[in-house]
């Protein structure tokens, strides 16, 4: 999902380079202690999560009652998955555009 992201979206790719090159210069790489200074790249890396998550359909659960959601009757047993995506693109939590690769919804 990152390398997807900074391929289609080369104006971030360069402010976050930006950001590491103004926090770290050129001599050092990256320490964790480093993380709080380097907001934008960390919003990038939470953002590439959300926007392509790497299981889409998350990991299954199983229901460990019966149970009715929505109407829907589950039995116990059921093998259930969560759509990560849906939840991860929902406009209530993640504005207006929540298709878009947006770093900055986390600063």
């Amino acid at each position: 999902a990152f390398v997807l992201a900074m391929t289609f979206y080369p104006e971030v790719q360069k402010k976050a380079q930006q950001e590491i090159d103004d926090v770290l210069g050129f001599h050092r790489l990256p320490e964790v202690a480093d993380m709080d200074t380097l907001s934008y790249v960390m919003g990038v890396c939470k953002e590439a999560l959300r926007w392509n998550p790497l299981l889409p359909s998350g990991l299954p659960h199983v229901a460990s009652e019966d149970a009715v959601v929505q109407g829907y009757f589950i039995p116990q047993g059921t093998i259930i998955f969560g759509n990560a995506w849906v939840l991860l693109h929902d406009e209530t939590d993640f504005g207006p555009n929540p298709d878009k690769f947006d770093p900055e919804r986390y600063l």
